[in-house]
C-alpha cells in the first residue's frame, strides 16, 4: 500500500467522522406547560330532609361516603345526587364540616347528644375534639338535627375515621 492510498483513506475517514460528529439534533423551542386549571368551588349542599321519627328509628339517608386523599375530605353524597349532604375536610389542625345546616345543631350518636354550632353552613372542630370520635365510633349511624326540623341520618363508614386520622 502506498502512502498516497493510506493518506486518502485517513482523509476520507477523518472527513466522515467530522461530518457524523457535526450532525446534531436541532433543539426544539421549550414550550411552557399550560397554567394550572382553577379549582372549581364546591357545589352548594343539598336541602335537608325533615325527620319523622327518633334518630335511632329513622332510615339512614340513601347515599355513599366518598373519600378524596388529595384534599383529605370525606363527603356523603346522596344516591342520584351530585351535591354532598355533609362534607368533612381536614383543615390544618381541625376538621371543617360543611352542610346546609345552620345555627345550633344537635349531634346524636350512640354515645349521646352534643351541640355543634354551624355558621354559614360550616362548623369547625379541633382534630382532637371528642365529638369526632363519637361520630366515628357510633353504632352504625349518627344524626345531625336542627331545631327547625331539618335532619341528616348518616351511616358510619370508614371514610369518616380516615379523614379524622389523616388530620391527627
Amino acid at each position: 500500500m502506498t502512502s498516497s492510498t493510506a493518506g486518502f483513506r485517513y482523509a476520507t475517514a477523518g472527513t466522515l467522522t467530522l461530518l457524523i460528529a457535526g450532525c446534531t439534533a436541532i433543539p426544539k423551542p421549550v414550550v411552557p406547560p399550560p397554567p394550572p386549571s382553577a379549582v372549581a368551588p364546591a357545589p352548594p349542599p343539598s336541602p335537608l330532609p325533615t325527620p319523622g321519627k327518633s334518630w335511632e328509628d329513622r332510615a339512614v339517608d340513601a347515599g355513599a361516603w366518598r373519600y378524596d386523599a388529595g384534599s383529605r375530605t370525606a363527603a356523603f353524597v346522596p344516591t342520584g345526587g351530585a351535591n354532598p349532604l355533609l362534607t368533612m375536610a381536614c383543615n390544618g389542625g381541625g376538621i371543617r364540616m360543611t352542610s346546609a345546616l345552620s345555627g345550633n345543631v344537635s349531634l346524636r350518636t350512640s354515645a349521646g347528644t352534643d351541640p355543634i354550632r354551624f355558621e354559614g353552613g360550616s362548623a369547625s372542630m379541633s382534630n382532637r375534639d371528642p365529638r369526632l370520635d363519637r361520630i366515628a365510633f357510633s353504632r352504625g349511624r349518627f344524626a345531625l338535627e336542627t331545631p327547625g326540623g331539618g335532619a341528616l341520618t348518616l351511616p358510619v363508614q370508614s371514610e369518616i375515621g380516615r379523614v379524622i386520622e389523616d388530620c391527627r
